[in-house]
């Protein structure tokens, strides 16, 4: 192990961006006045290379990261060439600031903000890996300074042949502070420390950090940074430790505050974390730091009212704060009162035309209770043929749903409903979604006497049923989700007799390989069986036995803020039948201001009915925020 940490850190060590270090001065500073003519835009740099394999490397990170970075090539005083990473541009200084600031926040990784002519910007840009860089003595020939004692003395020929090299001083703009901080023992093992976590090595990082804090016991960045890497690795006891120690010292510390919320978010203690950040912000009012982990706290702990309070404020601060603008959109979008309408069609190889148009109107009641009203039609149809029996019905079905947050992690349901067309009668739901961890939910539901749709023959029979329903779903660290379903069904026909029980459970394993754009891969294994009551009564047949593995993917892409692409697909195999069946199709989603609009499409090779045959179903969605 120790071997295997020292070629880690001798490889990380060659391979770890370092910031130039050579103060670059103006060679000539007659050429100040004509640079400064030009318009200048402001960068936000991020790390400077010699080595032309380890630039291209780290740009290759940072678009995996989301990022559209520049580079650009410079020349020292001492000529050397540098390879200069930057990951935007930006007419004002405050603006490029904020990218700097939301991009070490989000990476963890030191920014330089510096001005730049457009035209240089545009001259030395790299392309692509195979760019090539003009020698410096190229550049210098191409130059021509124009000396301040000689501005107004045009018509001199000597002047004109004077050939001086550009000052990249006039662009670059280090100072002292910004090559210490940038060059530091210090800070290239902070680094060295953050990419050992980020790539797994979370005990030689963390191992790391401890050594660093003390060779600097007084760096309060280097103690927060610290005590922040502990708490995002699970070490709390470890992380309490050291800031007990901090708080004995110093109780005021903001630094120390801070960290003290996150662990207590750690540990579920919103409503002692949400004190904290209350004083913090009474001590540095406007702070963005405490307002962001206020509206998260918030938002986890239940409070939405506060959440979006919170948030509301952190979007006036930084306006292009992205992630807390979603935050914010996706909180009102969820609270606000919201109509939808669902039409579908459902057409399948006998013949059968099922088409439905469902509305679903929902509001906030109370802050802790949310109202649902729901209404479908649904017109089965089908021909009559030999040997098949014709169906003409239409099922009209509304329902009252009511879920009230009983804590932040337990929501208690309740509904009541009717139906007519096929038959007619009464519906009831009873039901709660329980959030056992933050990954994960436990949801149970019983729901009582409702039209049975999915199976086209029932129509004609009054078809109805009951089910018990137990589901879990988790999704851990953004990579892998986890889904389990067992559900318990009674079937009735006519004049309330028994038809028949079905057992269904299922087990969807789910992995997912991007993030932007998101591909995921799923495994899932389906069993169903049907006992029927009563042998010798069979209107219709039903499927008694399946045993389905499935292989899917499912791919999703945001062409812009508007526009978002999915497509689904994949094979299964019924143990009781001898080949595969496969499925797929696309879904588009567009999101226009308060109109949400989506269209999806699938298309199966098996009904997965007794008829068996191809299916499509095709659906839609409009919806409306208030």
């Amino acid at each position: 192990m120790k071997k295997a940490f020292v070629l880690f850190f001798l490889l990380m060590t060659v391979l770890l961006p370092v910031m130039h270090v050579t103060p670059l001065l103006a060679a000539d500073n007659a050429v100040a006045p004509v640079e400064a003519e030009r318009e200048l835009i402001w960068t936000v740099r991020v790390s400077s290379f010699r080595k032309p394999d380890i630039a291209w490397n780290f740009m290759s990170y940072l678009k995996d990261e989301g990022y559209n970075p520049v580079m650009v090539y410079l020349y020292d005083r001492q000529d050397k060439l540098w390879r200069v990473v930057q990951i935007g541009d930006y007419p004002t200084r405050s603006q490029a600031r904020v990218a700097g600031r939301l991009f070490k926040k989000r990476t963890g990784l030191d920014y330089l903000v510096r001005s730049m002519p457009v035209a240089l910007l545009e001259e030395r840009t790299l392309d692509s890996r195979r760019s090539s860089v003009p020698p410096r003595r190229a550049i210098q020939a191409a130059k021509v300074a124009v000396p301040i004692s000689t501005l107004d003395a045009k018509k001199s020929p000597a002047v004109d042949q004077k050939l001086v090299g550009a000052p990249e001083s006039l662009f670059y703009e280090l100072d002292q502070r910004d090559v210490l901080r940038a060059t530091g023992h210090r800070q290239q093992n902070v680094i060295l420390a953050r990419i050992m976590i980020r790539r797994g090595y979370v005990e030689d990082g963390i191992r790391l950090y401890a050594r660093l804090l003390k060779t600097y016991p007084d760096d309060l960045e280097l103690r927060e940074e610290y005590i922040g890497a502990l708490i995002d690795n699970n070490e709390a006891e470890k992380a309490e430790s050291l800031l007990r120690r901090w708080l004995a010292l110093d109780p005021h510390s903001p630094r120390a505050l801070r960290q003290e919320a996150r662990l207590r978010l750690l540990a579920g203690d919103y409503s002692v974390q949400i004190d904290t950040l209350d004083y913090l912000l009474r001590l540095r009012p406007g702070d963005t730091d405490s307002i962001s982990a206020k509206a998260y706290s918030n938002q986890q702990g239940g409070d939405w009212l506060g959440a979006i309070e919170s948030f509301s404020e952190l979007v006036d601060a930084e306006p292009d704060n992205y992630e807390a603008r979603q935050a914010l959109s996706n909180l009102l979008m969820e609270r606000r009162p919201r109509l939808v309408l669902t039409p579908s069609v459902y057409l399948q190889s006998d013949e059968s035309i099922t088409t439905s148009l469902g509305s679903r109107f929902s509001m906030q009641l109370t802050d802790q209770t949310r109202g649902e009203f729901y209404y479908a039609n649904t017109r089965i149809y089908r021909p009559e043929k030999d040997g098949v029996e014709g169906i003409n019905k239409d099922v009209n079905q509304a329902a009252l749903l009511l879920k009230r947050d009983f804590t932040r992690t337990f929501t208690g349901i309740v509904g009541v409903g009717a139906f007519e067309g096929t038959a007619s009668g009464v519906s009831g739901a009873l039901g709660f979604d329980w959030r056992v961890h933050d990954p994960g939910t436990f949801s149970a539901m019983i729901d009582y006497n409702n039209p049975w749709l999915d199976e086209p023959s029932a129509a004609n029979y009054e078809g109805r049923y009951s089910q018990l329903s137990l589901t879990y779903d988790g999704f851990y660290d953004d990579v892998w989700g986890l889904f389990l379903n067992g559900q318990l069904r009674e079937y009735q026909l006519e004049s309330e007799k028994n038809y028949g029980a079905k057992g269904i459970y299922n087990i969807i394993l789910t992995r997912r390989l991007l993030a932007d754009p998101d591909l995921f891969v799923s495994y899932s294994f389906y069993r169903s069986f049907f006992k029927y009551d009563d042998e010798n009564y069979k209107p219709f047949e039903v499927v008694e036995n399946e045993s389905i593995h499935t292989l899917s993917a499912s791919f999703s892409k945001s062409i812009c803020d508007t526009i978002v692409f999915q497509a689904a697909g994949g094979i299964r195999l019924d143990e009781f039948k001898n080949s595969p069946s496969y499925f797929g199709g696309p879904s588009l989603a567009l999101r226009l201001g308060r109109f949400e609009i989506s269209l999806d499409y699938e298309y199966s090779s098996d009904s997965g009915l007794a008829g068996g045959g191809e299916t499509q179903f095709l659906s839609g969605g409009i919806g409306y925020v208030f």
